[in-house]
């Protein structure tokens, strides 16, 4: 059957291009990089924009939460004021007005108040002329005119009882500013009695926000609802008393009456935005907080947010760029295999040399163009042939052995004849190779005409014989050259010594007969070492350069000695050629060198290995030498700092390392003290120093040298020492702080205690009874109760927060515990007027916890109802049967729902922090832990309590307890 040839296209004329099958590929992959970047750009942008939006909303509540806080301190503080003036004013207003008043009582009463009322800095009354009649800071009183005060004038004229918060001034009797607050007094036929003023201590409130570590930008302006300036903070005296309401009137009455808003605008001291919150109080006094900050800091967050969001996008970009790239370059390089492929083709297709390949029979399949150009043969006549119609020394009996061998070792080379169409032959050298493609193995035949070469090997023959008769009259003359040299030389061809001279055969105690021939290693003390440090040799002179170094060598009675080998390399780059050495003994030398390197290293040892630094300068003061240590600790290279100056380093501080009485003659020897040197990062360290002096014989400075010790540790323990000393200082600042806040809070129910007590004891030593009495008795038993309901919420949430709070868990029925909790507060519900409503139809739900503390929870709650709820109203309590905990327990519980404001949304988690109160709670008193209290209860019992708004109005709140398995029924 005849064969198909192989795939034989004719040989181009040109380079044939490349596959570009791949370049859409790097199109596409390109389109889609830019997309990705595209949409990723886009993506950081619009987190961006969210984030930056976040941002100024929870500033804004941040903000608002403030001045509503700030309102309500403010609203406090003053009705305390109001609260110590009621009793003066009912006093003198029963003994006929001021005018009518002794002195000293009044002075004494005056007295009392301010000591009872710490934001008061002075209590004073002003008789009906105007004239300051009595002081409660100094007794006699000076009689200072007051009567052009705006605020005498208008009590004088208007018979108006209420009190008059009046714009800020100087006391005209210490000199300070103070806020006053005044009230008119009537006398008995409502007459004009004169005016007692309190003043406000403005300090008071600068020491309150100062305590509460605000952000350093943020600024508090206190107004009257008028738009006059009361207070700010920082406290700025010139701002004391502007109407802020002059400004932007119609503004400024927006924003009152809309009583809470925030605004940004350009602020007209700085320059720079801010953020502003005004909130408007809906209480009895006319009370107006704005509240700023810088916009710059409000969003450092942001900004930082924002910074690390960047890095991670650019970090990303460069990860993908990275990938696509090398994607990229792996595309091109398979581009570029294809185009070796079509290269090589064209390269074997239009090589000079002969190539044919061949199948198991010997048939050709392939011939490149020089086939057909040396045989005379066209395409098709090859291609028809045997290999052994060209070359007839592989005929058949060679052929499969040729096949065989080749199988074996893959390549063979092979000079032959080779005929051409005219049968003229050549000699030739054929390369065999065996080739598998497309599942078939091939014979490839590379043909090189050796017609040429023959002819020059001929040549080269007749020239090496000739420089074989010149290379012997050199050595001859070489020979006698090496015999008079006083220095061993020995000749070294492939390892083997080819000649030595009488100088080698003297050192060594060889006959150059017994040498000649052997092994060159056999000098050295092992043939591995020599063969190994001939080789190293060897790697030196390979490129022309000159070995040279001190080796240990060995007699022919293996004594051994150290001898300095000069070698080079006869002919570089050619080690069959040999190189030449020469061999000197230098073992005395050596000796005494070793010894002096082991007395220098000793001491550098001692030097370097020791913990403290090491310095030593010359009579110069140039750096001669340091040790690792002195590098090490100040950050230093040892090639920078030798042959500087120290001054030069460390300016004035060197001469405490050496002192100037180092350098006198006769002068001090040594010199121990501490200095701070800075290192090459500029940080101080601090040191010991130890410094002395090494003299010559003629007693004048040659060396100075100095050990320095690191102190850091010590001076760290020092400043160690002073920093727990000033912390330890702050921890007592901060408590003295907290016992001021919190005095506010139990001093205002106790001097309302003090002041209806008082008022009572009087009534009934006049020997009146009535309503007022009762109303005074009333009032003492509700500042009583307050102040006993903020005692037990700061001991609950002091053991809470140390975890010693005890519970003695039992088995309860949840609906007792309800009742019990209604009966607490029937006195509160019947004060408004309200009706509880309690869900009946609910089977008994039974549960473990501690009933007392559980009963604290819903009393807790129904209180805020109460609160909440408006008179007349409604309180339902709803029982559930069944829930889950957020871990998937079951679960009972309860819930209360009042009709009141409701919580506003933002505010549903806050409101059980500590000391976080809802902004719609109007009222005034309570410390704000009895929700935080209830919260830390209920995750003791491994409960839960939430907050909500139900959908037809007002708020509703949810306990959970662990359920037991089962529900009992209702008995």
């Amino acid at each position: 059957m005849k064969q198909k040839p192989l795939n034989n296209p004719q040989p181009a004329h040109g380079l044939p291009a490349p596959a570009q099958t791949l370049r859409p590929l790097r199109g596409g992959l390109i389109l889609f990089y830019a997309v990705l970047v595209l949409l990723g750009a886009l993506m950081l942008g619009w987190l961006t924009l969210r984030d930056y939006e976040s941002a100024l909303d929870d500033a804004e509540r941040q903000n608002l939460s403030l001045a509503r806080s700030l309102d309500e301190h403010t609203t406090r503080t003053l009705i305390s004021v109001e609260q110590a003036m009621q009793n003066i004013i009912e006093m003198l207003e029963t003994g006929g007005g001021i005018d009518s008043a002794e002195e000293y009582k009044t002075h004494i009463l005056l007295k009392n108040r301010i000591t009872l009322t710490p934001q008061v800095r002075g209590i004073i009354a002003i008789d009906s002329r105007g004239i300051l009649q009595s002081h409660g800071l100094e007794y006699p009183t000076r009689r200072v005119d007051l009567s052009d005060r705006a605020y005498f004038k208008y009590h004088r004229d208007t018979p108006d009882n209420r009190p008059l918060i009046d714009v800020p001034v100087v006391s005209r009797t210490d000199g300070q500013w103070l806020i006053p607050i005044t009230r008119r007094i009537n006398t008995p036929d409502g007459g004009f009695g004169g005016v007692v003023l309190a003043g406000v201590e403005p300090t008071y409130f600068l020491k309150f926000y100062s305590a509460l570590k605000l952000d350093p930008t943020t600024r508090i302006q206190v107004l009257r609802s008028d738009g006059v300036v009361l207070l700010n903070y920082p406290f700025d005296a010139a701002y004391i008393g502007q109407n802020l309401r002059e400004r932007d009137s119609l503004m400024f009455e927006k924003r009152r009456l809309k009583h809470a808003s925030s605004y940004t605008e350009l602020d007209p001291i700085s320059g720079q935005r801010r953020m502003y919150a005004f909130h408007a109080s809906e209480g009895e006094l006319p009370i107006v907080i704005i509240t700023s900050v810088d916009e710059t800091a409000m969003l450092t967050k942001f900004r930082d947010a924002l910074v690390t969001r960047a890095i991670i996008a650019v970090f990303l970009w460069l990860i993908v760029t990275i990938l696509l790239y090398l994607l990229l370059r792996q595309i091109k390089r398979v581009e570029q295999i294809e185009s070796r492929l079509h290269l090589t083709q064209f390269t074997v297709d239009e090589a000079p040399d002969l190539v044919l390949w061949a199948d198991r029979r010997g048939t050709i399949r392939y011939a490149n163009r020089s086939a057909s150009v040396q045989t005379h043969y066209n395409q098709d006549e090859l291609l028809n042939l045997r290999f052994g119609d060209l070359y007839p020394q592989f005929d058949e009996r060679r052929w499969d052995p040729l096949w065989e061998q080749l199988q074996q070792h893959r390549q063979n080379n092979e000079i032959a004849f080779q005929r051409d169409r005219n049968g003229k032959q050549q000699p030739v050298e054929i390369t065999f190779n065996l080739i598998e493609f497309d599942e078939e193995a091939y014979l490839c035949a590379t043909v090189r005409d050796i017609s040429e070469r023959q002819n020059t090997e001929r040549e080269l023959r007749r020239h090496r014989d000739h420089l074989q008769d010149l290379v012997l009259e050199r050595t001859a003359e070489i020979r006698t050259v090496l015999d008079a040299s006083p220095l061993a030389i020995m000749l070294v061809v492939k390892q083997h010594i080819r000649l030595v001279n009488p100088a080698f055969e003297t050192l060594f105690n060889h006959v150059a007969s017994d040498v000649i021939g052997q092994p060159a290693n056999q000098i050295f003390a092992s043939p591995g070492r020599g063969d190994e440090m001939i080789e190293t040799i060897w790697s030196r002179i390979d490129g022309g350069g000159v070995y040279r170094g001190e080796l240990e060598l060995y007699r022919h009675d293996h004594s051994g000695f150290w001898a300095m080998i000069y070698a080079k390399a006869l002919v570089p780059g050619d080690r069959s050629k040999g190189l030449i050495c020469v061999i000197e003994e230098v073992t005395a030398q050596r000796i005494a060198a070793q010894a002096l390197r082991q007395s220098e290293r000793l001491k550098r040892t001692i030097i370097d290995t020791t913990a403290d630094g090491f310095l030593l300068i010359d009579a110069a003061q140039h750096i001669v030498d340091v040790n690792q240590s002195f590098c090490r600790m100040l950050g230093y290279r040892r090639e920078d700092l030798i042959g500087q100056r120290p001054e030069t380093l460390w300016g004035a501080t060197a001469r405490l390392l050496f002192p100037p009485e180092l350098y006198e003659e006769g002068g001090a020897s040594s010199h121990v003290g501490e200095l701070t040197l800075n290192s090459s990062l500029d940080e101080p360290l601090p040191f010991l120093v130890n410094s002395a002096a090494i003299n010559d014989e003629n007693h004048r400075l040659e060396y100075a040298f100095a050990f320095l010790t690191n102190i850091s540790r010590q001076k760290e323990i020092e400043r160690n020492l002073v920093d727990a000393k000033e912390i330890a200082e702050s921890a007592n600042v901060a408590k003295s702080a907290f016992l001021a806040n919190m005095s506010h809070e139990l001093r205002t129910p106790m001097h309302a205690i003090l002041s209806f007590s008082e008022m009572g004891l009087s009534k009934i030593a006049k020997g009146e009874t009535g309503s007022s009495l009762s109303r005074y008795l009333d009032r003492i038993h509700s500042s009583g109760n307050r102040l006993l309901v903020l005692l037990n919420d700061l001991l609950d949430m002091s053991r809470l927060e140390a975890n010693k709070m005890a519970y003695n868990k039992s088995r309860h029925v949840l609906q007792l515990v309800v009742q019990q909790a209604a009966t607490e507060i029937s006195s509160l519900l019947a004060s408004k007027q309200l009706r509880l409503h309690t869900d009946d139809n609910t089977l008994q739900l039974y549960a473990m916890f501690d009933k007392a503390r559980i009963t604290q929870v819903v009393v807790n709650l129904l209180s805020n109802a109460i609160k909440f709820s408006p008179e007349g109203g409604r309180i339902e309590i709803s029982f559930i049967a069944l829930s889950l905990l957020d871990d998937g327990r079951p679960a009972i519980g309860l819930a209360v729902r009042d009709h009141g404001p409701g919580v506003p949304a933002e505010e549903l988690d806050l409101i059980f922090d500590k000391f976080i109160q809802s902004t719609r709670m109007r009222t005034s008193g309570g410390t704000g832990l009895g929700l935080a209290i209830s919260r830390q209860i209920m995750e003791d019992h491994g409960g839960s309590i939430a907050a909500s708004n139900h959908p037809d109005g007002g708020a509703v709140f949810t306990i959970l307890l662990p359920a037991e398995r089962t529900i009992h029924a209702a008995t």
